[in-house]
């Protein structure tokens, strides 16, 4: 599921309230049928990976950046999800590999090495839903490619919730959710919302050649 919208819309108050760091104050939000308010705070947080546009990395080695979201994981599975987010072969080739300290907030790693450290921390945990908040909006096209492949992987058989700044990424989304003014204003795929010409194919012809987006 792609959210859609203007900044200030309400893309990040529907990630909060899916994560619970707000509550709703009317109206239920449902996981598999469960009120989330009936779901252990821990429970549900279990269930669920992020990956920000700036992801957090703290003042420790890559293998414990990554391996914080399963403190129980296995040297062998903290490389295996780095590999499968394509940061092995940089990390390797850091001086001390997998013991490298990243710097606070990973200050010492460039930002499409963050990122794929994030999406190697969210490939380890192996979450039921995952939220995105899209990684490659300021990374070189080299870096994007790679970022893109290692998503494509982590995405697989998830329930995602993609906030989409750039609208090229929706081409892996299902449902698009369109916001405005704090509401949701249009439901639907890319070729319906477009068909439509409403906000969805407004938002369209703004970023791009409309032409372009029919033709993914």
């Amino acid at each position: 599921v792609a959210l859609v919208g203007h900044s200030g819309a309400g893309k990040s108050t529907i990630i909060s309230l899916i994560t619970r760091f707000y509550d709703p104050t009317g109206g239920d939000i449902l996981l598999d049928g469960h009120n989330l308010d009936d779901i252990q705070l821990d429970s549900l947080r279990d269930r669920i990976g992020v990956v920000l546009q700036d992801p957090f990395l703290f003042n420790g080695t890559v293998a414990e950046n990554i391996g914080y979201s399963r403190l129980n994981a296995t040297s062998t599975e903290i490389i295996a999800a780095a590999k499968a987010a394509n940061a092995h072969d940089f990390i390797v080739n850091f001086a001390d590999g997998y013991d490298t300290i990243v710097g606070e907030r990973g200050a010492r790693v460039s930002g499409g090495e963050r990122q794929r450290i994030s999406i190697a921390r969210a490939i380890l945990k192996n979450p039921q839903i995952l939220i995105l908040d899209e990684a490659t909006s300021s990374v070189d096209t080299e870096t994007e490619s790679k970022i893109q492949e290692a998503l494509e992987r982590l995405i697989q058989g998830r329930t995602v919730f993609a906030i989409a700044h750039r609208l090229s990424t929706l081409k892996y989304s299902n449902r698009l959710l369109i916001l405005k003014d704090g509401k949701v204003d249009e439901i639907g795929t890319h070729e319906e919302l477009v068909a439509k010409d409403g906000t969805y194919a407004s938002l369209c012809r703004q970023q791009t050649d409309l032409s372009k987006i029919r033709a993914w």
